[in-house]
């Protein structure tokens, strides 16, 4: 496939399932299993959450970028058809009416923020993921079994009301 469609936006986007470290990969660590259940029960849910908003906003973003090019296209080529039609008033309404549509498409894709938000939650997505393997490798605030998963919960909080504020 080429690599300008491998990156195609999805008509019907449905979120994903998808686990950090897949059931299979986790059994390969007995030695982590009270680990693994904890911060999957932890982190593994808001990571869905924060990583199919993001992957949403990244289609949405994709889509208006489609159109907008795409339409670009199709106003040049009416104006080249109004140029090559000049006694021809129909190709520079068409071109007119598409181009008035670009720009309310332009306007509504700047007001919904899909970059800002896609780059955002994956972002949040990807501090979540951190705070897994940390949690894993016990490291940083997760050296103490003490408090470590009471660390890790105020953690996940404090990305939660990053999330909630953005």
């Amino acid at each position: 496939m080429i690599a300008l469609f491998k990156r195609r936006p999805i008509l019907f986007w449905k979120p994903r399932q998808d686990e950090i470290v897949k059931a299979d990969d986790q059994k390969q660590f007995p030695a982590l299993k009270d680990d693994f259940g904890v911060v999957d029960m932890q982190v593994l849910e808001d990571f869905r959450d924060l990583d199919n908003k993001a992957l949403e906003a990244q289609n949405q973003f994709r889509w208006q970028q489609i159109i907008l090019i795409s339409g670009g296209v199709v106003t040049a080529t009416f104006g080249a058809l109004q140029a090559a039609l000049s006694e021809s008033k129909w190709p520079g309404i068409t071109e007119g009416v598409i181009a008035a549509i670009l720009a309310a498409v332009g306007v509504v894709a700047q007001q919904l923020g899909s970059q800002k938000k896609y780059y955002s939650n994956r972002l949040k997505a990807e501090i979540l993921r951190g705070e897994y393997f940390l949690f894993l490798g016990r490291i940083g605030a997760y050296n103490n079994d003490s408090d470590r998963v009471q660390n890790l919960i105020r953690r996940v909080t404090e990305i939660e009301a990053d999330e909630r504020g953005a």
